[in-house]
């Protein structure tokens, strides 16, 4: 039993500016010439999904909701009014008919849109969710409206089995094989230690990676830091702090329609905890370089030997993150904070881990200084994620789930 599925998902806002900065002439471009370029970008997950459920015979495509410059031409092109990213989505779907739409991005796309799609497209028969990061108690309502919902650890999947959501499927990041072909091969490391990801300072997400790189930068480790700072939450923490205080009076004394009715109340209200912001030195911040993202991403670690990894606060005790099988995917030996399941995903001479910051410093020290040693745990560790840990892989066990569902 083959099927239609739809993927929807939100792109960070950083990355589109980057992006439509780097390629203006992509604004005016057709709705199909837009979407192959920007796919082929290997952004996050890009099209990986896509091309992986249709090798399995069923038809499946991609829609970047928040592209905007995308979603207007798409708009043009089918004689609708360009207007928000919800009513474009709606009319989207409303020709693509799926069978199947997943939600890539359920903390913009849930609850009652959920809804309001099976009762306006009778094409869709499951509608599947997605939770990679903190989720607070607000969501849980909106997050029913799914018929079962990925995951990225079992930390997610024990969070929502325990609070009555739908069943849940562990399904761990990936790495895209096609990118080994699409970008330039590097035959000699030219960066001994790279650092590529964001830091986000908000509600202290990434507190103890903050820490962890001002102490690595401290102790004159040298750090190619490739970093997106997300340091807008911190410019207006205090309106957002004051819109916390008033939405939960508003709860207690029974005006709780504001929050529903004004969208900054709104947002703030969802929020678990009061709204704080984690500090980065100025040593750490001086050697911040800026992001890349995508295909640059990737061969900045295909030019490295050592990628540094460790996960957000909220991990916990599992081996969530993405960038273990881009890294690892990429050719370069992966040094990652150790994590009780890490075993379930990489051998020990795969993959590197430390459970320290000292640890962490002389394992460094020790790969640089034997570069055999490095190499073969590289070697191991790329061969260990084309085998194992493939889009293809996973989405296969989505298909099955899928196709039981279906029956």
């Amino acid at each position: 039993m083959n099927y239609h599925l739809v993927k929807v998902t939100s792109y960070y806002k950083d990355f589109l500016s980057y992006y439509y900065n780097r390629y203006p002439e992509l604004k005016i471009k057709n709705y199909k010439a837009q979407h192959k370029h920007l796919m082929q970008q290997r952004f996050a997950w890009s099209d990986a999904y896509a091309e992986a459920f249709t090798s399995l015979g069923n038809e499946a495509s991609e829609i970047v909701a928040n592209a905007q410059f995308l979603q207007t031409q798409w708009c043009l092109e089918n004689g609708i009014k360009p207007s928000d990213e919800k009513t474009i989505l709606i009319e989207q779907l409303k020709r693509l008919k799926p069978d199947v739409i997943w939600f890539q991005d359920s903390y913009t796309f849930n609850g009652d849109l959920i809804k309001q799609l099976k009762a306006k497209i009778p094409s869709i028969k499951l509608a599947i969710g997605n939770c990679c990061s903190p989720i607070s108690p607000q969501y849980y309502n909106d997050f029913k409206a799914f018929d079962f919902i990925t995951v990225c650890a079992p930390y997610f999947k024990k969070l929502l089995d325990s609070n009555g959501l739908p069943e849940s499927l562990v399904i761990p990041h990936a790495f895209d094989g096609r990118i080994l072909y699409e970008t330039k091969p590097s035959i000699n490391k030219t960066h001994d230690f790279l650092f590529s990801g964001s830091i986000i300072l908000d509600q202290n997400f990434h507190k103890e990676r903050i820490a962890f790189l001002e102490s690595l930068i401290k102790n004159e480790i040298d750090i190619n830091l490739l970093v997106n700072l997300n340091s807008n939450s911190s410019k207006n923490l205090r309106a957002r702090q004051t819109a916390y205080l008033l939405s939960k009076t508003f709860d207690k004394v029974g005006l709780s329609f504001i929050n529903q009715k004004v969208k900054g109340f709104r947002k703030v209200n969802k929020l678990q905890y009061f709204p704080t912001s984690s500090k980065v030195s100025y040593a750490l911040k001086s050697q911040i370089k800026d992001p890349v993202f995508g295909i640059e991403m990737f061969e900045e670690m295909n030019r490295s030997k050592i990628a540094f990894n460790i996960h957000g606060d909220i991990a916990a005790n599992f081996a969530a993150n993405m960038r273990m099988y881009e890294a690892t995917g990429m050719g370069s030996c992966l040094l990652t904070d150790w994590k009780p399941d890490i075993n379930d995903y990489f051998k020990d001479e795969e993959v590197v881990t430390y459970k320290s910051l000292d640890e962490a410093k002389d394992k460094i020290k020790y790969l640089l200084a034997h570069p055999s040693e490095l190499e073969t745990i590289s070697k191991n560790g790329q061969q260990r994620t084309l085998n194992d840990h493939t889009f293809e892989k996973r989405a296969q066990i989505i298909d099955d789930k899928i196709k039981s569902l279906l029956v």
